[in-house]
């Protein structure tokens, strides 16, 4: 039975670490490489529609900003998935935490290192 929970608990580690990582990338792929997110799009775009980014140029006294979105376009028209994307983008790294949260708390199923006394 150890020997299962050990390959779980190992498991589950690999699964989180996997899922943390992917954030930053998921983040830099949404930002500036929105085709590498190519197997997100049946779930962010409407159908024959494929990502890709929208930039807007602001100007207002205090100077000129960009602002950057990530959009499903089919050549003509335009639709926002950045709120989207960004609900994805949390809800896997709370699910990552919370499968680290779960392989720690699972712990090591060793018995403690203090001797056994017995009484005759």
């Amino acid at each position: 039975m150890k020997k299962r929970t050990s390959v779980f608990r190992n498991l589950l580690l690999v699964i989180a670490l996997f899922t943390i990582l992917m954030c930053p990338l998921l983040f830099i792929g949404g930002v500036f490489f929105p085709s590498s997110l190519a197997f997100l799009e049946p779930m962010l775009c409407p159908s024959d529609m494929h990502l890709d980014q929208s930039t807007e140029s602001i100007s207002d006294p205090r100077g000129n900003a960009t602002a950057s979105y990530l959009v499903c376009t089919d050549g003509h028209e335009q639709v926002d998935v950045t709120g989207k994307m960004l609900v994805i983008l949390f809800g896997v790294g709370i699910s990552g935490v919370g499968l680290l949260v779960t392989w720690a708390l699972i712990g090591p199923n060793k018995e403690p290192d203090v001797p056994k006394i017995t009484m005759e």
